[in-house]
Order: C-alpha cells, then structure tokens, then sequence
C-alpha cells in the first residue's frame, strides 16, 4: 500500500479520533475568476488519421510500431514520418525537426488526432518554435503525459485548447500486453466519438485496492489542468507558465526525492500557482519515497506542508500518473473533487461528437 495513501488514511482516523488539535481556521479563498471554457477537439470515429510524432525523447521503433499495429487494427488510419525514429542524443533529433514534425501534424487537414509516442525530454526545447496561431485553427486530439507536460501547458496557455494526459503509446498500446483494462477504459471513454453520445461525463472508479485519500475537506468544480510536477514548475515563471487560477490542478512525478519535489512545489507556490485554486488532485509520485540514505521529511510531510491546511479540496493517491494504472485525465475540462468522498468526476464530455 502506498505510503502517502497510508499517512493519509492513519491522519483522517486520528482526526475522527479526536487525537489531534483542531486544526487553526482555513483562510478564505480569494474570488476566482471563471476560467474561459477550452476548444475542445472532434472525438475519434474508425477511419480517422492519427498521426504518431516524437517531440521529445526517442522512440524504440518495436513499440511504436507495435502500436501502430494495433490503431490500424481498430480501425484508424495511421501516419508515420519517415524519420520518426531519428536520434539526437537524448532527444528524438534537432529541436526544429521535432517542431516541423509537430506543425504538420496539426496543419494537416488529414489528420485527426496527434499521438506523441513517448516523453523523456525536450518539448521545453521547441515551444517558442511552434505556432500557435495554426495550432489554434486546427484543434486536434493531443494525448500523452511526462515530459508531453510541456505540450499540454502550452497549448492551454497558448490556444486554450483541449488536450488529454494519457499514457503514451510506447509504453501503452506498444506493450507487450497492450493497455491494461483500467487504463484502456478511461482512455477510450476520453477520445472515442461514440463513447460520447451518451449522458455527459464520467466519474473515475479506482481500483478497490489502491483507494484514494484526502488531505483535506470539501467538495469544488473547474476546470483541469496541471501534468508532470517537474514540467510544471519548470516553465513557471515563463511565458508559457500554468494558469491554475480557479482550477483543479493535478500533479505527479516519478524518481524525485522528497526535497525535489518540496523544492518544485515551493516554486510554484512563490509564482503563486497554488493561491487561487479550486482544488488538488494528487496522482502517483513513483518513487519519490526517501531511500533512507539521508535525513529526510516523507513524501506525506511535504504534500501536508503546503496542501494540509488549505481552503480548497486535495485529494490524493488519484491512479494517474508513472504507474501500469494510468487513467487519461482531460486538462481545460469541468472536473468535481468531492475529499469528502474521495471522488473525481468529469463534468463534460471531454470532445465533440458530429
């Protein structure tokens, strides 16, 4: 069981207890401005195009290919540049390569949707490459998370766009076993046309197993936006930096020390990211626990540190994130954190439907 879920469920029980103080009264939030509701992109029908681009790190083309495989199996059309498997370094080529590549994805009437196939590092590195203008004319399905967080911030502060946290398709449909179930349900519910006929929205069902905790009370709506801690805090400050001001911001990250990951959120909080929310949702910090080498605070002090006393919802252990049970989160969309009950719900269907 994971340790932040643990100190959030031993925290609430000693609470109920009556064992700790009352805590000293919330601040009142600030009035929040309404978010303008984002574009979002045409939902996704067989025979659609996806284009697969590599904006950041490189691909493994067994994976990649493999999930191309298996969209072409479903029924899409599938685009594969030439050179999408280029090596520069750590990165997927030349900064205005994966740019150029990037454009036309979205400048290409044919296609549909944009399938980042990996993150690693390097979308910081073209952002002032790209242009938001067509980007802006052309909404388009953008998937992918890690390092993709810095497509997704971008096209929210740049183009108010609809873009969709998801897992990547070399670690996902280019796995050996293909998306698990969870992942494959929130996934498909998010950018399948037909799976959004119906009613509007959805609420997320953990898995009975890796329950979600809450670290304070309450219950607020706005609309979703945040990624990977690492991408966030790093553009803060930029021109591209995060508006979090009346939304629900969600964060998670992987192979960070508790003190990386107290030194982000403090930068965010300096650039005052964290005064105006609506809400918290706190994905998985993969290991982000102390290895016991040094002195350290635990992940679960951290987060109390700036989320234990704060006037809006937080809820965490939420199954997203560098982990097999990725659920596809839908940024400039209405979401519902209820910490009373531990529950997200998206508001909206998340595309359109002709």
């Amino acid at each position: 069981m994971p340790s932040l879920r643990l100190a959030a469920i031993a925290l609430a029980a000693l609470l109920f207890a009556g064992k700790l103080s009352a805590a000293p009264p919330k601040p009142a939030p600030q009035t929040r401005a309404t978010p303008t509701p984002a574009t979002k992109p045409a939902g996704l029908k067989p025979g659609d195009t996806i284009m697969m681009v590599a904006p950041a790190g490189e691909l493994i083309p067994r994976r990649t290919k493999l999930a191309i495989e298996r969209l072409r199996e479903m029924g899409f059309e599938v685009v594969e540049p030439e050179d999408l498997y280029r090596v520069r370094g750590y990165l997927a080529g030349t900064d205005k390569r994966r740019a150029e590549e990037l454009m036309q994805a979205f400048s290409n009437p044919q296609v549909d949707a944009v399938f980042p196939g990996t993150g690693g590092y390097g979308t910081m590195r073209m952002l002032d490459l790209l242009d938001y203008d067509v980007i802006r004319a052309n909404p388009k399905i953008l998937i992918g998370f890690s390092d993709v967080t810095g497509l997704h911030i971008a096209l929210a502060t740049k183009c108010n766009l609809v873009t969709f946290h998801s897992p990547n398709p070399q670690w996902g449909l280019g796995s050996e076993s293909n998306l698990n179930p969870f992942s494959a349900k929130y996934f498909w519910r998010n950018l399948l046309a037909e799976e959004n006929r119906g009613e509007p929205g959805f609420a997320y069902e953990p898995p009975r197993w890796t329950p979600m905790g809450a670290f304070t009370t309450g219950v607020a709506e706005g609309p979703l936006c945040g990624g990977n801690l690492s991408l966030v805090s790093a553009l803060a400050g930029s021109e591209y930096e995060l508006e979090t001001d009346g939304r629900v911001l969600f964060l998670e990250d992987v192979n960070e020390a508790p003190y990386r990951i107290d030194r982000m959120l403090r930068q965010m909080k300096l650039a005052g990211q964290l005064d105006n929310l609506a809400g918290v949702i706190l994905g998985q910090f993969r290991k982000c626990d102390p290895d016991g080498s040094d002195s350290s605070l635990s992940l679960t002090e951290v987060f109390l540190d700036y989320f234990g006393e704060a006037s809006y919802p937080v809820v965490c252990n939420f199954p997203a994130g560098h982990v097999t049970l990725n659920a596809t989160l839908p940024f400039g969309v209405p979401v519902r954190v209820d910490a009373d009950r531990c529950e997200v719900r998206v508001l909206e269907n998340p595309v359109t439907v002709d």
